[in-house]
């Protein structure tokens, strides 16, 4: 028989828990985690890396479309150099002008609906050739909305008035003018709206269509001044235009009319981000040589005028057309608008005055103090010659445009701003032989200064420059 040592040996061992066994394998298992969350970290690093290089790739790519028109390599070899204007449409075809014929071009088309007072007409800025004639049978194909078939119209010529202050007396070869269209479908023109046009000659091709800006005369706001800026003939730093754009803004101006190019890729992309929080808007609109003739400055400054006039006709009631070196000196008013005021004092008749007429003064920039990033307002500078009447005006659009019409029944009223008011500084480099009449520094009103270096334009300018 057994005795209980020998049946204890016969029992199944049993092993109770050891606590360092426990604490190897949790430890090995905690390595294994660390691991793979190690692995997988290195993985999605990797992975994101990847996808942020192809993100920037395909961003730069679009921004690249968006700026020039084309890829980079269809445009390697034809890179505008540094510092050149670039615009987003600049690698296109040009849209803005629009041939009639080889001596006859159009530029913009208005929709003048009389307001009932006579019959609608199209009114289309274009320029011709003085040494051809305006091509008699001259027609035109008129679309209206809801219409699937334009209809067809005629047009006749007539020729841009001189304005009394401001055109240059310069004999052109190129002629500007009007070409004034209607359907021959009258109910469609009393009716409806057309919103596209295209020209014909005889039996000639029918030309590309030019859009037609429509009319919206109830909506014009009191008090509102709007600038055009006339297209550049070179290289344009980004600093003039910001210091520009806010300077005008600082005296009163809320809308800039571009015409171009002449914004730079920075420019651009700081009204873009900041136009909103400074209250001000801004529309590129380009213009280009026409195809067939080159436009002296004279002819393009007219163009411009009179396109700029009808945009802002039924918006804003006063426009400026200026170059990026001209800059309005208000001699005791903030704004703008506090000048006219005054200029106008408690006359009833003040809101019939079409134009306000400034004198120019030339005004040499000093080479030893043009540095990089240094405002133009507050450079040494010193004047030259006179003050003269070089052009610069402001302009009531809703009067000007009305006066084309007859329906003033009167030519419209001006009236000249004494240099004790405002005057316009014409800026530009003088050579060392230049014949400088009267030399001294002309200080800029500190507070135009101040308002300029602590504006959000030329702060921005100045983190990305």
């Amino acid at each position: 028989m057994l005795n209980f040592s020998e049946k204890a040996k016969l029992r199944p061992t049993v092993h109770l828990h050891d606590p360092l066994i426990q604490r190897q394998v949790d430890g090995s298992m905690r390595k294994y985690q660390q691991l793979a969350l190690t692995i997988v970290s290195v993985v999605c690093l990797v992975a994101f890396l990847f996808y942020k290089h192809e993100y920037e790739r395909l961003r730069y790519t679009l921004e690249y479309l968006d700026t020039f028109g084309e890829p980079p390599s269809k445009l390697e070899a034809a890179r505008p150099q540094c510092g050149y204007n670039t615009h987003h449409k600049i690698a296109t075809p040009p849209a803005d002008w629009v041939q009639v014929t080889f001596d006859l071009e159009v530029y913009s088309s208005y929709w003048d609906d009389s307001n009932g007072l006579g019959e609608p007409q199209i009114r289309t800025v274009g320029a011709v050739r003085k040494t051809s004639a305006t091509p008699s049978d001259l027609g035109c194909l008129v679309w209206f909305e809801s219409e699937s078939e334009p209809v067809p119209g005629s047009c006749s010529v007539e020729p841009v008035s001189e304005r009394e202050h401001g055109h240059s007396t310069h004999k052109e070869d190129i002629e500007v003018l009007y070409l004034l269209c209607t359907a021959h479908n009258k109910k469609l023109m009393l009716s409806k709206t057309p919103y596209m046009i295209q020209f014909t000659v005889g039996n000639t091709e029918v030309s590309k269509p030019v859009f037609i800006h429509e009319s919206e005369s109830s909506k014009i706001v009191i008090n509102k001044s709007a600038v055009c800026i006339l297209p550049v003939e070179g290289p344009v730093s980004t600093l003039k235009i910001i210091e520009f754009i806010a300077f005008y803004n600082i005296i009163g101006i809320d809308r800039f009319s571009i015409y171009g190019p002449v914004l730079t890729p920075l420019a651009r992309k700081l009204l873009d981000k900041y136009s909103d929080e400074i209250g001000i808007e801004f529309e590129e609109k380009l213009f280009s040589s026409s195809h067939s003739f080159k436009l002296e400055k004279a002819v393009v400054k007219k163009i411009v005028e009179i396109d700029c006039l009808y945009r802002h006709r039924d918006t804003h009631e006063n426009v400026l057309i200026l170059d990026l070196d001209q800059y309005l000196i208000l001699k005791h008013k903030p704004t703008l608008q506090e000048t006219l005021t005054v200029l106008v004092g408690n006359n009833r008749r003040s809101r019939e005055v079409a134009e306000f007429h400034f004198s120019s003064q030339a005004v040499c920039l000093d080479l030893d103090h043009l540095k990089r990033g240094t405002l133009l307002l507050s450079q040494q500078i010193h004047k030259v010659g006179s003050a003269k009447e070089m052009g610069v005006a402001v302009l009531r659009p809703h009067l000007v445009t009305a006066s084309l019409l007859g329906r003033l029944g009167e030519a419209p009223k001006s009236q000249h701003v004494s240099l004790a008011t405002a005057f316009v500084h014409q800026y530009s480099v003088c050579s060392s032989t230049d014949n400088h009449d009267d030399q001294q520094h002309l200080p800029t009103t500190k507070w135009i200064l101040d308002k300029l270096e602590k504006s959000l334009l030329y702060r921005k300018w100045g983190i990305n420059r």
